[in-house]
Order: structure tokens, then sequence, then C-alpha cells
């Protein structure tokens, strides 16, 4: 498959999509500590590694622009997959030594996540019609709000059974897919070659 053009798009929707994400990831940060809530601080943690994918989104088209995307990406890639490393770790640990499920009226506040993720990939639609990095932003912004809809899931089943795992479980399952997404998408960039790191999710 022959590489995209690069075309870029005004700094105002990756901006704009940086601040709802950071101000979701702020508010499920504070209701985590307060709840203890495993599942908020990885959705939190994982809404913050975005930023990281904006910040390549808004490199300035100049010189070798495709060669520092390209590789800006990958160590992008790189830290979502330590920061996998460590909220699986976590998990396990939490798995292992069971706390106190958290109110599951706390979980809800994942839905600040999801609206964060719709927002997004809704200004980044457009810009997805010319740009692989573009497209596969948007297409892990979906896969991301189906995560937070089995949050809510996970919210329904502490409710009714009280199972102390849940919410840990639930930020393993957030692990596990960050390290296959960052994997998935470092290894095309191995097969395809530097000019075609991100073409989908």
């Amino acid at each position: 498959m022959l590489p995209t053009p690069h075309f870029h798009v005004g700094p105002g929707r990756v901006l704009t999509a940086a601040a709802v994400t950071v101000l979701a990831a702020t508010v499920e940060i504070g209701v985590a500590r307060r709840a203890g809530s495993y599942f908020l601080v990885a959705d939190a943690v994982h809404l913050v590694a975005h930023l990281a994918i904006f910040g390549v989104l808004l490199l300035p088209q100049r010189g070798r622009h495709a060669i520092r995307e390209d590789v800006l990406s990958c160590a992008v890639l790189l830290l979502v997959f330590a920061v996998a490393a460590v909220i699986g770790a976590a998990s396990l640990r939490a798995l292992r030594r069971p706390e106190l499920e958290p109110p599951p009226a706390a979980l809800l506040f994942s839905l600040f996540g999801l609206v964060a993720n719709l927002i997004t990939a809704e200004l980044f639609r457009e810009p997805a019609h010319e740009r692989w990095s573009f497209r596969a932003a948007l297409a892990h912004e979906l896969s991301d709000a189906s995560l937070t809809v089995v949050g809510l899931l996970g919210a329904a089943a502490i409710a009714w059974f009280h199972l102390r795992w849940i919410d840990s479980g639930l930020s393993l399952v957030i692990a596990v897919w960050l390290a296959v997404w960052a994997s998935r998408l470092l290894l095309r960039r191995l097969v395809a070659g530097p000019s075609v790191w991100y073409t989908a999710s």
C-alpha cells in the first residue's frame, strides 16, 4: 500500500481534543482516589497517554516531516506499552489481594472518559479522510469507548454480585488492550517500513 500524502489541519481540533481529554482524566483520577477504583485510575492514565498521540498529530509540516512523525510515533507506542505494563502489574497485585469493591456509582464517572472519546472521534472524523494518523487515532478513540461500556457493565456486576475482583479485573483488561494495540502498530511499522506506521487501529 502506498503511503498517503501528509495533510495537516489546523491545531484547533487537536487542542480541543486534548483539553477535553485532560478534563475527563482529572475527574476520573479525583473520583478514583476517593473510591479506590483501579479501573478509573487505569482509564485516566490511558486518557493521559492520548496526549502523546495528539502531540504527534501537531507536528509541523516542514523538512523531514514524515521521518519525525514516524520516529516520535514509535516512541509514543513504546511509552504506551510501558504504561500498559505498569497498569497490568498494579492490577495483578490487586487481584491477588482484593480489597473492598469501590461503590458502583464511582465507575459511572468513566462516562467522562466515554464523552471525551466520542468528542475526540467527532473532531478527528474529517481529518481522518486525508490522514492515516488521524484515522488510526479515530479508530482508537472509538475502541476506547467500547472499553468504557465494559466498565459500566462492571459497575452493574459490582452492584449485583459484590465481587471484589471486578474493578481490578477491568483495569487489567485496559492494560492488555493497550499492550496489544501498541504491539500491533509497532509490528506493522517494522513490516511496512517507516512511512506507514500508523495506518489503522
